[in-house]
């Protein structure tokens, strides 16, 4: 988290992993979200360190370690109000097998460069049983 105080940042570690993920059934379904500083290069992981101006991507993972496929996926998470993103959250810059379609809500319909708030990719189609799939975004620490 960010701290203001006085005319100084106090920095701390940021553990961003809240996220969440509805599919038709969750038994065996593996969920992860990892996160990196772009701007300092770091490895992905659950807890990083950051400061304004950084540049941070987040990664959410669905493992389907069902033995069939899984269908009828929401990822939702959200862009707290110390970040914004730094492009227009689509599709395009996540893994998706060829058996998946995507789409990107926000609860107000805004989806710009610099958008706050939630966010759900709706994904259409089936995860094969043992098929991961990833979204991800990026965002800019303010």
């Amino acid at each position: 988290m960010l701290k203001y105080i006085g005319v100084f940042f106090v920095f701390f570690s940021l553990n961003l992993t809240s996220y969440t993920v509805y599919a038709s059934t969750f038994q065996n379904v593996v969920l992860t979200k990892t996160v990196t500083n772009i701007t300092q290069r770091s490895e992905a992981s659950t807890l990083i360190d950051a400061k304004p101006g950084d540049v941070i991507e987040y990664n959410i993972y669905v493992v389907n370690s069902t033995n069939s496929a899984i269908s009828n996926i929401n990822i939702s998470a959200a862009i707290p109000l110390f970040m914004v993103s730094t492009a227009i959250i689509d599709c395009s810059n996540s893994y998706l097998p060829s058996s998946l379609r995507c789409q990107i809500l926000t609860p107000d319909g805004l989806n710009d460069s610099g958008y706050q708030g939630g966010i759900i990719w709706q994904l259409f189609g089936e995860l094969e049983a043992g098929v991961t799939t990833r979204v991800s975004y990026q965002v800019m620490i303010k």
